[in-house]
């Protein structure tokens, strides 16, 4: 089942600690993730694995790649 996603046109965002974004461009590809510090707390969210399931629907290979760019900016944290 799919939870309730709700749909806001608006000029500004608003973020609560802890949301991320996917920005997607007018071709359909990938234009920026906007995310809170990546560290062992966040990688341990239902959020983050939410984000990577997503990821991998809009541009399939897209989980594993950007795992591996979080661990050569940061180090291995997965």
């Amino acid at each position: 089942r799919l939870s309730k996603i709700d749909l806001e046109v608006s000029d500004n965002l608003e973020f609560d600690d802890g949301d991320c974004a996917v920005i997607i461009k007018s071709d359909g590809s990938i234009g920026r993730i906007i995310m809170p510090k990546m560290d062992n707390e966040m990688l341990n969210t239902e959020g983050y694995r939410k984000l990577l399931d997503v990821l991998d629907v809009l541009q399939p290979g897209a989980r594993e790649k950007f795992i591996k760019y979080n661990e050569k900016e940061k180090g291995s944290i997965h």
